[in-house]
């Protein structure tokens, strides 16, 4: 028979072996998770080493790209809008960098300022729609546009009118007493402003808007673009890539499928910039495209024409 005395030394033999087992087991445990953690942690820091590199290649790529662009730029364009007088119309939300640039681009091909049109908010809210309906309806601008037009349609008719001249044979549209009637109505209600005497009928505009608006606002500056369009010789709407909480009219213009106006989705870079004034040049041969870096752009610029031979 065992005697207590041994079955007790058997049991604390037993559970001694127990903690030391759980004790060895737990230290392995925690060395493997130790191991396991240290190894992820130099994995995902190798990984962020690795894109923080890329990430620099890519900015430096685009950054040398861009002063190519830009060195590019007056030689590529130069001539290409000699004496064409181009309209620059400013949507809400677009950079003042931005215009500027476009405007100075347009100068260095040789195209003259025709003035610079901004549209206010006023000018893109469902809440003007009865003003504006009643300002177009009396103002001397000619045929009046459909009766069942949007307003962005409405609003491009008086200024395509007003700041355009004829795509078929390049003469004004009015005379300098309705033209001067028009800008004036619309600047005092508010829907456009505009610097007096600095405005003259343009053969083309370029419509410059931010990357990122609301929906409707969008779909109304896309409208009046169109309709800029077909009031004169071509209109190239540009925006620059950006992550604005809505879309841009360069989306809305994109995805209806429309062939008039062309577009430019990266208006704030130098080859932005260039894509623009090529945009606008193809335009007086009424070729359309989209062009920038968003994937539904068709390609980044368009064509040059093949050099002359000697």
């Amino acid at each position: 028979m065992i005697s207590l005395r041994r079955h007790v030394l058997t049991l604390v033999a037993v559970f001694l072996a127990l903690a030391v087992g759980v004790v060895l087991g737990s230290t392995s445990v925690a060395t493997s998770i130790r191991d396991a953690v240290v190894d992820r942690e130099e994995t995902t820091a190798g990984h962020l080493e690795a894109a923080q590199r890329e990430l620099g290649q890519s900015r430096l790529a685009n950054d040398r790209l861009g002063a190519l662009a830009g060195d590019l730029t007056p030689a590529v364009v130069d001539g290409r809008l000699a004496d064409r007088p181009v309209l620059v119309v400013v949507a809400p939300g677009a950079s003042a960098e931005d215009v500027d640039a476009v405007t100075e681009a347009i100068s260095l091909a040789g195209g003259i300022d025709a003035g610079r049109i901004r549209l206010t908010d006023r000018a893109v809210e469902p809440e003007a729609d009865s003003e504006l309906a009643a300002l177009v309806a009396n103002l001397p601008i000619g045929d009046s546009p459909a009766g069942d037009a949007d307003m962005g349609a409405q609003l491009g008719t008086a200024l395509g009118r007003a700041g355009l001249l004829r795509g078929e044979d390049a003469e004004p549209h009015l005379d300098d007493e309705d033209r001067a009637t028009v800008l004036t109505t619309l600047a005092d209600a508010e829907m456009i402003a505009y610097e007096p005497g600095t405005i003259r009928p343009g053969q083309l505009a370029v419509l410059v808007t931010g990357p990122g608006v609301d929906e409707a606002a969008a779909v109304r500056t896309a409208s009046l673009a169109r309709t800029l369009d077909s009031e004169g010789a071509g209109v190239v709407v540009a925006s620059a890539i950006g992550a604005g909480p809505g879309q841009d009219a360069v989306l809305v213009l994109r995805s209806s499928g429309q062939d008039d106006a062309s577009t430019v989705d990266n208006a704030g870079t130098a080859a932005g910039r260039l894509a623009t004034v090529l945009a606008l040049a193809d335009q007086l041969e009424r070729g359309q495209g989209d062009y920038g870096l968003r994937h539904d752009a068709t390609a980044a610029a368009p064509s040059l024409p093949p050099a002359q031979t000697r």
